[in-house]
C-alpha cells in the first residue's frame, strides 16, 4: 500500500485549485460534447439568416433559393447545371454524421418540361471520401434515369466494387416527391440496410453490405450531378441535352436506432401533380447567404463527389462542412471552460483567505506567549 503523504500547509492552495480546475475542465467539456449519434440537421430555407452547408459545384452552375414552383407554398432551392461542356455538379454537402443509422427526409421537385435521358442524373447521394483522395462512386445514389427513379447501393468486395440498383417506379414531373431514407451503414463485420419511401409509401429496400467499410463515414449531398458530363467523358454524352434544373426543400437528418422504418402510408401525399414548366425565380430570390462576386470555378476542380467552393454561386459557398450543431457545442464548450475557470479561481482566493487567518491566529498565539 502506498504511504499517505501529508501536503503541507503552503502547497495546499495551489494543489486545490489544480485538481478542481482539472475536474470542472474534464467534466464540462465532457457534457459540452454530447455523442456522435445524436446528431441531426434540418434547413427548411424559410428564413434569409438560416446559412446553408458547404457548397459543390463544379463549371457554372447555380444554387439558389426562391419561390417553390408546383403549387407549393413558401421558398424552395433551385439548382442548375447549364450544358457548356464545363459544368456538371451543383450540391450542397452535409458532412459530420457518425456511421451509425440516420433518417433523411427531403422534398425534391422536377419540372414539367424535364427532359429524359437514359443517363443518370443523381439528385442525391452519401459519400464516402476515401483515404487516398481517388475518385469513387457513391456508396448510395438517387437518381432519375430516363423516365425512372432508381437508387444504386455499392460496396467492395476483394477490391472490386460491386453494385446493385433498384428501381423506385416512374418519375413524375410537375410533382413534388416527398423522400424518406433510414439507412444503417454496414460494417466489416455487420450487414447494413436501406429502407425507401416515396410519398408515404414503401418504394425500395436493400439488405446487405452498403458501404466500403474505409474511409471517412458516408456524407450527404444533394442537388444536381450529371458523371457523365464530366469534361473528361467527352462532349458526346451532352449532344441534345438541355440544362439540367431541379427544386428541393424540407431537408432532416436524425440519428435513429438501427432497424427503424418510417410508417407508409397507403396514398401519396405530394405536391401538385399537374405538369408545369420551369418556373422563373424572382428577378431577386432571397439568398441565405452572401453573394459571392468572383469568377466561376474552372470545371473538373475535384474528383468525383469532391468538394469545391468555386465563385460565381448565388449563395455564399463556405469553406467547410462541419459536424450539424458544432458552432452551438463550440460555444457551450467555451462557457463551460470559463465557468470552471471561474469557479476554480473561487475556490483558490477562499482557501487562500482561510489560510492567512490561521496563519495571523498562529502568529498571534506566538506573541502572546
Amino acid at each position: 500500500m502506498p504511504l499517505a503523504v501529508p501536503l503541507s500547509s503552503a502547497g495546499r492552495p495551489a494543489r486545490l485549485f489544480t485538481a478542481c480546475t482539472s475536474a470542472l475542465l474534464v467534466a464540462g467539456l465532457a457534457a459540452a460534447t454530447p455523442a456522435a449519434a445524436a446528431d441531426s440537421v434540418s434547413y427548411d430555407f424559410e428564413s434569409p439568416s438560416q446559412k446553408l452547408p458547404f457548397m459543390a459545384i463544379n463549371g457554372f452552375g447555380r444554387v439558389l433559393v426562391g419561390p417553390a414552383p408546383g403549387g407549393k407554398s413558401g421558398q424552395a432551392v433551385r439548382v442548375n447545371i447549364p450544358n457548356d461542356g464545363r459544368s456538371f455538379k451543383s450540391e450542397l454537402v452535409i458532412k459530420g454524421l457518425d456511421a451509425g443509422s440516420h433518417r433523411f427526409s427531403f422534398a425534391n421537385y422536377l419540372p414539367g418540361d424535364w427532359q429524359e435521358r437514359d443517363l443518370d442524373t443523381i439528385v442525391a447521394q452519401w459519400f464516402s471520401t476515401q483515404d487516398d483522395g481517388e475518385g469513387i462512386k457513391p456508396v448510395v445514389a438517387l437518381s432519375i434515369h430516363g423516365a425512372d427513379w432508381q437508387v444504386k447501393v455499392h460496396w467492395m468486395t476483394d477490391g472490386e466494387i460491386q453494385e446493385a440498383v433498384i428501381p423506385l417506379g416512374a418519375a413524375r414531373p410537375g410533382h413534388w416527391n416527398r423522400w424518406t431514407f433510414d439507412i444503417t451503414w454496414s460494417s466489416a463485420g455487420r450487414p447494413g440496410s436501406i429502407a425507401v419511401t416515396r410519398d408515404g409509401v414503401a418504394v425500395g429496400s436493400h439488405q446487405g453490405a452498403n458501404n466500403y467499410h474505409r474511409g471517412e463515414p458516408p456524407h450527404f449531398r444533394i442537388g444536381a450531378y450529371r458523371p457523365n458530363w464530366r469534361p473528361e467523358k467527352g462532349p458526346s454524352k451532352r449532344i441534345g441535352a438541355s440544362e439540367a434544373v431541379l427544386f428541393f426543400d424540407d431537408i432532416a437528418i436524425a440519428s435513429t436506432t438501427a432497424g427503424s422504418r418510417p410508417d407508409a402510408g397507403a396514398t401519396a401525399s405530394g405536391g401538385a401533380a399537374s405538369p408545369s414548366q420551369s418556373p422563373a425565380l424572382s428577378p431577386s430570390p432571397v439568398p441565405t447567404g452572401s453573394p459571392s462576386t468572383s469568377s466561376p470555378a474552372r470545371a473538373g476542380e475535384a474528383a468525383a463527389g469532391g468538394d469545391t467552393a468555386p465563385g460565381g454561386t448565388a449563395l455564399e459557398a463556405r469553406p467547410g462542412a462541419t459536424a450539424p450543431g458544432s458552432a452551438d457545442r463550440t460555444g457551450v464548450a467555451w462557457g463551460v471552460v470559463g465557468g470552471a475557470a471561474a469557479l476554480a479561481g473561487g475556490a483558490f482566493v477562499l482557501v487562500r483567505r482561510r489560510h492567512a487567518k490561521r496563519s495571523h491566529g498562529s502568529a498571534r498565539r506566538r506573541a502572546r506567549a
